[in-house]
């Protein structure tokens, strides 16, 4: 039994430990010397035909000893009800004491005052960290690439590799060293490698381009969502569909597809063209981990489009377009990649903004699109045509008799007159019309002119004729305006 949980099993709670001399009591041996004495070792040398019993050692029956062992126990713990009484004593700073050899007795709310005008005093003193690592900072407010220095990517371990058992021959240039078995990839190569990355976002990004995140392992859904928010980009944080980019007509035709313009405003009147449009490539892919996305790198170099990877020691680089040479396993190193590419980004779309508010678009019209604008275009130059020959056949500026002139010079044909001369046809008809009303009214008013409230209401009505015609008038123009410009 042990002797410290004894008090436990009696159904009490100790309240001090036991003393050292109270175990050393309930010791369960007791020593005997077995050693004859002095006396009787010379007493057999002298005597050697008298032979003494050698004495018997003091032992204490089984029973006698457990029966001692537990009176011992109930005396102990009976004692300990009036040993345990302990003074309670608190913490020196919730009483009133002595601050320093020579100070006054002070108050604990006096001290506390004390503490807060010394560290007033003194908070302006030694070192200052301007720089400390919070967790979320480099998802939340992600550096830039003018913002990558060498002391970020070794604070974010970019430069651990993997085992030197494990490594790809062809990542020779870009590691610096061997540290306890373990590759070290070069600072200076991977700052150069990802400011080169990154003005290839951008130029992307400047250029109308679609740029996809992928970063598919565990803890990167929230880094490449950010990158893609701040770029206006893609992102994927999930397997891979096999066939996607290859077989994009089937596995991506319940995908919705966008018009916008040079401003990046949904534009309307495109339903068509949505419903028969074929899925988008995206124009770039910026790709956490390799490893894991070897088939979606594999569709990108089928369909020619450029990639940019983040590379370990034990990644093929010939995989991906641009290579990032850095540790793939630190979150904190992808946080890094992901948030300056992100900001690259930010940055292209920005300037695209900029110079399409000037006036000066940096991208072209897809091919597909540009096709069913013609299309259209010609399809709305047809129906004008018809609504035109209607209303040649209605303008009342050509008699019957020069209508059958016309079609006699063009070989019994309709004429088909020119949409300009046609709007200035229009146009000179509807004023001369217009005049004609506005002589009669005048005339009209010359010969009755005690009636003041029937000339107002005519020159009313002919002002407003007056306007309904400049309005259609301008309307013929803007149509064959728009139809020229295209």
């Amino acid at each position: 039994m042990i002797l410290r949980n004894a008090a436990l099993r009696h159904g009490r709670i100790l309240a001090s430990p036991m003393s050292r001399p109270c175990l050393r009591k309930l010791t369960t041996e007791l020593k005997t010397d077995d050693r004859p004495d002095a006396d009787s070792n010379a007493a057999a040398q002298s005597w050697p035909a008298q032979q003494s019993s050698p004495a018997q050692p003091k032992t204490m029956s089984a029973t006698t000893s457990k029966k001692r062992k537990q009176k011992l126990v109930q005396e102990f713990i009976m004692s300990l009800g009036s040993d345990s009484a302990q003074e309670h004593r608190g913490d020196a700073w919730t009483k009133s004491h002595q601050v320093g050899s020579l100070g006054a007795v002070l108050t604990p709310a006096q001290q506390f005052a004390e503490f807060q005008r010394i560290q007033k005093k003194t908070r302006s003193l030694g070192s200052h960290v301007e720089r400390r690592y919070a967790p979320t900072e480099l998802i939340s407010n992600p550096p830039g690439p003018e913002d990558v220095s060498l002391e970020l990517l070794m604070a974010s371990q970019a430069h651990m590799g993997h085992n030197t058992s494990l490594w790809n021959p062809a990542n020779s240039r870009y590691i610096y060293g061997v540290r306890q078995g373990i590759h070290i990839i070069s600072l200076e190569t991977i700052a150069a490698h990802l400011r080169r990355a990154a003005r290839v976002v951008e130029e992307v990004s400047y250029r109308g381009g679609v740029v996809l995140f992928v970063g598919t392992r565990k803890g990167q859904m929230e880094i490449v969502t950010k990158a893609a928010e701040l770029a206006g980009a893609c992102h994927l944080f999930t397997k891979w569909t096999p066939g996607a980019i290859t077989n994009r007509d089937v596995i991506l035709k319940t995908q919705a597809t966008k018009v916008v313009d040079h401003l990046d405003g949904e534009l309307e009147g495109f339903d068509m063209y949505k419903g028969m449009a074929r899925p988008l490539l995206p124009d770039l892919v910026v790709c956490l981990n390799p490893l894991e996305n070897y088939t979606l790198l594999y569709e990108c170099g089928l369909k020619n489009i450029p990639t940019i990877g983040v590379i370990d020691t034990n990644v093929d680089p010939s995989w991906v377009t641009y290579t990032i040479p850095a540790n793939d396993d630190s979150l904190r190193a992808m946080a890094v990649v992901a948030g300056v590419l992100g900001k690259a980004g930010q940055k292209g779309k920005e300037r695209r903004l900029q110079d399409a508010s000037r006036g000066n678009v940096s991208w072209n019209t897809s091919p597909e699109l540009t096709r069913h604008m013609s299309k259209e275009v010609q399809a709305a130059v047809v129906k004008r045509k018809e609504v035109m020959g209607r209303m040649q056949s209605n303008v009342q500026g050509f008699t019957e008799e020069e209508q059958k002139l016309l079609r006699l010079r063009n070989g019994d044909v309709d004429l088909e007159v020119n949409e300009d001369e046609m709007v200035n046809m229009m146009s000179k008809t509807a004023l001369d019309d217009a005049g004609e009303t506005v002589v009669k009214a005048v005339d009209g008013s010359a010969g009755t002119k005690k009636q003041p409230g029937s000339m107002g209401k005519r020159l009313a009505d002919i002002e407003a004729q007056l306007q309904r015609v400049s309005q259609q008038a301008t309307h013929i123009e803007l149509a064959v305006v728009g139809k020229l410009q295209t």
